[in-house]
């Protein structure tokens, strides 16, 4: 990072031109720019990542014949790919209570100009002289105004593009290890005293006048269009721009009771006004359900808190809420396909109420961890504990024995627990196989310090269905594998984590990481050919595997550098 005069003239005068420069060059009163009050900042981040056995040597829809060989390579999820990130950030003081902030990033795989190019550009010349060819290239990941102090000291308001993170990112995180990561459209106000912190946030994570109306038709390229002009595509649902959207509001406390101690109640609210069903009976709108994450047609409350200490070699966290609430049934978790919720207005099917969302949320989530670092012993080992909980759905997957009442029902309950904007990658196994949804963890950690500047860890992962019935949910909150309603194993398998960092001349950051997964009884009894009795009512839905000894652990691993200015 560079500030003020070490920063030429010239320099600090393009940057700030490219990132916040019309605003400098339409307003008189910030026509001078002044290098003390400016910082240039930025980060290239280069990363290389293999997997092997993504799919644990599924087959696709089918299992392949008991006894059969295994899959060809291209069918067992082998892949290893390199990506990049790039960042450039810009901050101005325009007073010392005023501040504007600029990020932008690139971020991409190797390769990926070629995907979707247009023309369809194949050929090697073709591909390198395209530019951004899949859309995902340049982009705003943050971008506010900031003033601090507003009537009284500690009082501050942020607006704009932003990062949200609380506590150990579980519900709310940057997600850094991703290359893109997570920022949000946001407003926050803050206030900051010695003994509490409070934060007030609203955030809209899906306008859908923006994003659907924009994209076709008289609002094409109009960044605020007057009206939308008739139905919503492929719903039949009038364009309403007050309503059919996901917005996410909070309330986040840190109590400093004790120093090194903290406490920390919030409250969260996913409040998404989107139809899940539309036209004359339920209707479930492409790739969203009531199990897919931060769904469509709910109002979700989160109400918990955090307690977070080190005392001498100790420390402990312990992070847990509720949730509760209303969600759209589209009769998904009943295998009659009556007795669920239905949108207002809608006549639906014998045994809905018209206009009830069919069920109550009633859903939770803990997670803590403990321990002690041995700071008088050479490398200051550390040994620690973890617990992670979060609940499942019994009727993710409909009824397990044809009891239509177990499910579903115009005052039914929804059970899963929804993880929200996380950051689940270092929480729950580096490899990314688990979010804080449907799941039971144990975990074991133990790390070194070779020096002052590098670590050394090792994780143990023992990773468990909460509810057998509903799926296993990846790191990204999408269902991995999907559960038979009549499941009744709970062993999902074990993983071994191995990361090293060590950072260089302060700037340079090195990392370097292992995982290996071994299946458990959750997989080796999906198999067909393995035990009838197993494969009719246990495990995964859409397992694809012959037998027990066609399952195959995966693998994976990465070497990533980064430099930081």
């Amino acid at each position: 990072m560079f500030r003020g005069l070490r920063l030429s003239g010239w320099m600090a005068l393009a940057v700030f031109a490219t990132v916040g420069g019309t605003m400098v060059a339409t307003d008189s009163a910030f026509a001078v720019l002044d290098a003390d009050k400016l910082t240039i900042g930025g980060e290239v981040r280069e990363r290389y990542e293999f997997r092997t056995n993504d799919t644990f040597n599924r087959g696709g829809s089918t299992s392949p014949a008991a006894g059969a060989a295994g899959l060809p390579q291209s069918q067992k999820g082998n892949d290893s790919y390199a990506s990049q990130r790039i960042r450039v950030s810009v901050a101005y003081d325009l007073t010392p209570d005023v501040k504007f902030f600029a990020q932008l990033q690139d971020a991409r795989t190797f390769g990926s100009e070629c995907q979707g190019g247009a023309g369809g550009a194949s050929t090697g010349a073709q591909c390198v002289s395209n530019t951004n060819a899949n859309n995902t290239g340049v982009d705003l990941h943050q971008g506010y105004l900031q003033v601090n102090n507003i009537l009284v000291s500690g009082l501050s308001l942020k607006a704009g593009r932003q990062e949200i993170k609380y506590g150990d990112h579980r519900l709310f995180g940057d997600f850094g290890w991703s290359q893109v990561g997570n920022s949000f459209d946001a407003v926050k106000i803050s206030q900051a005293t010695k003994l509490v912190d409070v934060d007030v946030f609203w955030a809209r994570i899906v306008d859908n006048a923006a994003t659907t109306f924009q994209g076709a038709g008289p609002g094409n390229n109009i960044l605020f269009p007057a009206g939308c002009g008739g139905a919503q595509p492929g719903t039949g649902i009038a364009c309403n721009q007050s309503a059919n959207n996901q917005d996410i509001y909070g309330a986040y406390v840190t109590i400093k009771p004790v120093q090194n101690w903290t406490i920390e109640p919030y409250w969260f609210l996913l409040q998404d006004t989107r139809n899940m069903v539309a036209g004359a009976a339920p209707v479930v709108v492409a790739n969203n359900t009531i199990a897919t994450a931060q769904a469509s047609d709910q109002t979700r409350n989160f109400l918990g808190g955090r307690i977070n200490g080190k005392q001498a070699g100790l420390d402990f966290t312990y992070e847990g809420n509720y949730q509760f609430g209303s969600i759209m049934d589209t009769c998904s978790r009943s295998s009659a396909g009556v007795n669920c919720g239905t949108a207002a207005g809608v006549a639906g099917v014998p045994g809905q109420v018209t206009g009830s969302r069919g069920d109550h949320i009633n859903a939770s989530q803990h997670a803590a961890r403990i321990g002690y670092t041995f700071d008088a012993v050479p490398m200051k080992p550390r040994l620690g504990f973890e617990f992670d909980y979060a609940s499942g759905d019994k009727c993710a997957n409909g009824t397990a024995n044809g009891d239509n009442n177990a499910c579903g029902g115009s005052k039914g309950t929804y059970n899963g627990a929804d993880n929200l904007y996380p950051t689940n990658h270092f929480h729950y196994g580096y490899m990314d196989l688990m979010s804080w949804r449907n799941m039971v963890n144990y975990q074991i950690k133990f790390d070194v310090k070779p020096s002052p500047v590098s670590k050394l860890q090792f994780d143990w992962n023992i990773m468990r269905l909460a509810n057998t019935a509903d799926n296993w949910y990846r790191a990204g909150q999408a269902a991995y594998f999907v559960s038979k309603a009549t499941n009744q194993e709970a062993s999902l398998g074990s993983e071994l984590d191995i990361q090293y960092w060590h950072t260089f001349k302060e700037k340079f950051k090195f990392e370097l990481g292992y995982g290996h997964f071994f299946a458990g009884a959750y997989l080796t009894k999906s198999a067909a050919g393995d035990n009838s009795t197993f494969s009719g009512t246990q495990g995964s839905a859409s397992n694809g595997f012959g037998n027990a000894s066609q399952v195959i652990d995966q693998n994976w691993g990465y070497v990533m550098g980064s430099i930081l200015f």
